[in-house]
């Protein structure tokens, strides 16, 4: 494999070989933005396929690369090409392991497997369709409360400008509320900056009542997907239904736009007891779609003693 430095030939081989869901992670915007956030990066490819690699310090001078729902194409299964060409264009760092998520949802995944990176189990709302027939394959309960958002008054905007301190207390309260650790606020502000090209467009879209921001999203639009891929709501004002609502006029938006998927971006697993994304599937299900599934994640492991002592830390800090 070639180190590829011209962005539009990288994204025409994404174009054609990008998996279903989550294309925008290898587009060469997501690269970008890796850098931005301090990442090295790695962007390589052929005539098979291609893997952006993403490269994660650890202490006493070790890392690992990781290729978020990659490599795609025919090189996703023989993984020692991405390794030699990680060799050949000098990036041969003593990495300890290759993590990375099967894109192929019937494939046969590479590796040990370990906690997922990338939600695995997602749902796809078709764009094709008329409104209409959007809104008659909703559950009558989704139907009812965006109705009953647009009878409260709630007010939808998209393409908000600045990451306020208004917007981020309401995620704070999200993740507090549901009990999931945010990135920092630098991270979502450089990502609205650095994804913003044709490739792929990050965006925030927010819904008010009564002059309050009361839920917020941030979106991205990629390879003809429009995906969901932060959200927040207030633990005020839930009476008005105001996400419902959000999602709706982001849906129409992104028809008039001309994108051919809504990508909701995480579901509970099918058959799981418990999960702790229960509720947010409810809801997002409430808009109908496709449910599609993929492998997981799995490390390849390089070196066998420095990964064992990585997984041993790993499990300590995670008791802390």
């Amino acid at each position: 494999m070639e180190e590829i430095k011209v962005q539009q030939q990288w994204n025409d081989i994404i174009q054609t070989e990008a998996p279903e869901s989550g294309a925008f992670l290898h587009s060469w915007s997501w690269g970008e933005f890796q850098k931005a956030t301090g990442k090295e990066i790695a962007r390589l490819g052929d005539e098979k396929g291609a893997a952006l690699l993403i490269e994660t310090e650890l202490p006493m001078g070790q890392s690992y690369w990781y290729c978020p729902r990659g490599p795609v194409g025919e090189v996703g299964k023989d993984l020692t090409q991405v390794v030699n060409g990680l060799i050949k264009v000098g990036k041969d760092k003593p990495a300890i392991f290759l993590r990375h998520d099967c894109p192929d949802p019937s494939g046969q995944p590479l590796g040990k497997e370990v906690m997922v990176v990338q939600p695995p189990d997602t749902l796809i709302l078709d764009l094709e369709q008329e409104e209409k027939m959007l809104l008659a394959k909703m559950h009558p309960k989704t139907r009812y409360n965006i109705r009953l958002a647009e009878k409260k008054g709630v007010k939808v905007e998209l393409g908000v400008g600045e990451f306020t301190d208004e917007i981020w207390a309401v995620f704070a309260m999200t993740a507090g509320r549901d009990q999931f650790r945010l990135h920092p606020r630098q991270y979502y502000e450089q990502m609205l900056k650095e994804l913003n090209s044709d490739d792929c467009r990050a965006f925030l879209a927010v819904a008010e009542y009564e002059n309050q921001v009361i839920a917020a999203n941030i979106m991205i639009d990629s390879f003809g997907t429009r995906t969901y891929l932060h959200g927040a709501s207030s633990n005020e004002q839930r009476n008005v239904m105001a996400p419902y609502l959000l999602h709706w006029e982001l849906i129409k938006d992104a028809k008039k736009k001309g994108l051919k998927a809504y990508d909701w971006w995480g579901i509970a697993p099918a058959g799981a007891k418990n999960h702790p994304w229960a509720g947010v599937t409810r809801f997002k299900k409430g808009f109908g779609g496709r449910e599609l599934s993929y492998p997981g994640t799995y490390d390849i492991v390089w070196h066998p003693v420095w990964y064992a002592l990585y997984g041993i830390v790993r499990k300590l800090r995670r008791r802390k």
